[in-house]
């Protein structure tokens, strides 16, 4: 990266700050129950646009619909209650010397008010911390995600530690109309007999982008 210009530098920097915008009013709107909000910052023109969850992935602007004004939506109902907050931290966030894509990871400290973690119908109170590795794109002149992947680390009801929490969870009950398009492709969390895998690995400086290291 060493013989950028100074007008590319500039960009590049302009970019980081964009990127931490898209990304913090996704957790803003995500938290608000804000979904049509959230699935806007997608690239929905951009061939390859997806989101991977931790019970599946979600492939293309329909499957992206389904997910976020639906399947967010359904579960909310009147949203009263409910309250999934997902903070950002530790950004590591690189720019294609290109200017043409991103790739950037955080991980998310954060706590759900549902009701998945034993089929109750009442909301309840628990930890959940993941991890995010995202790709970026320009689209129509605007930084956009282009994947979105979550990575588990633990998620624990707030009355039990981490430690005490079962080792895996379902996937949430939801309706076939909702379902992932394909099955995750990570499957980490936290046990007591697990090591913690540096997945997704903060991106490197890179030239152009490489489908085989998306994230």
């Amino acid at each position: 990266m060493t013989d950028l210009s100074l007008e590319q530098r500039v960009a590049r920097m302009e970019a980081v700050h964009e990127i931490e915008n898209v990304m913090g009013r996704y957790s803003y709107w995500h938290t608000a129950n804000m979904h049509r909000e959230c699935l806007a910052l997608f690239a929905l023109k951009t061939p390859g646009v997806r989101a991977e969850m931790m019970w599946g992935i979600y492939e293309g602007p329909e499957s992206l619909d389904r997910l976020y004004p639906g399947f967010h939506v359904w579960t909310d109902g009147d949203a009263k209650g409910k309250m999934h907050m997902h903070a950002l931290t530790t950004p590591v966030i690189e720019v294609a010397a290109d200017l043409e894509t991103a790739k950037a990871t955080w991980i998310s400290p954060g706590h759900e008010t549902m009701s998945f973690l034993d089929g109750a119908t009442e909301p309840e109170a628990a930890w959940a911390w993941c991890k995010y590795g995202c790709d970026f794109i320009v689209e129509d002149g605007a930084w956009k995600i282009w994947h979105l992947h979550v990575y588990g680390i633990f998620m624990a009801d707030y009355h039990h530690s981490w430690v005490e929490a079962p080792n895996d969870h379902p996937a949430p009950p939801m309706p076939d109309a909702y379902l992932p398009d394909h099955p995750p492709t990570t499957h980490w969390q936290y046990a007591t007999d697990r090591v913690y895998v540096n997945e997704p690995a903060p991106p490197e400086p890179y030239g152009t982008f490489q489908e085989s290291d998306a994230y």
